[in-house]
C-alpha cells in the first residue's frame, strides 16, 4: 500500500499532530486542489489562518473559506502549478 491515506480511513495520530503543529506555525498555507469540507484535514487550514498565516486556495471550485483567504485561484491545480514553477524557475515533477 503506499504512502497515503484513503478516503474513508482514518489519519495517523502523529500525522495529524504534526500537520497540526506545522499548520500552527506556518507564515503561508497553500490549500492546492482541496474543496476543504474533508475533516479533519480540512481544519488546517483555519489552524493556519488562526495563527496569523496569509492563505492561497488554488481550487476548482468555491470553497468556505474563499474570503479569508489573500489569493483565490478558481482553476485547475495542475495547470495552475505548473504556471506557479514556471516563474519561480522551477520544475513540477510527477
Amino acid at each position: 500500500k503506499p504512502d497515503m491515506v484513503f478516503f474513508g480511513e482514518q489519519l495517523p495520530q502523529g500525522t495529524l499532530l504534526e500537520a497540526t503543529h506545522r499548520s500552527q506555525s506556518c507564515d503561508l498555507f497553500i490549500v492546492i486542489g482541496s474543496s476543504l469540507v474533508v475533516y479533519p484535514a480540512a481544519y488546517m487550514p483555519e489552524y493556519a489562518r488562526k495563527a496569523g498565516a496569509k492563505m492561497a486556495i488554488i481550487n476548482l471550485t468555491s470553497t468556505d473559506l474563499d474570503h479569508h483567504a489573500t489569493v483565490v485561484i478558481h482553476s485547475e491545480a495542475g495547470e495552475t502549478m505548473q504556471k506557479v514553477m514556471e516563474k519561480v524557475g522551477g520544475e513540477l515533477t510527477r
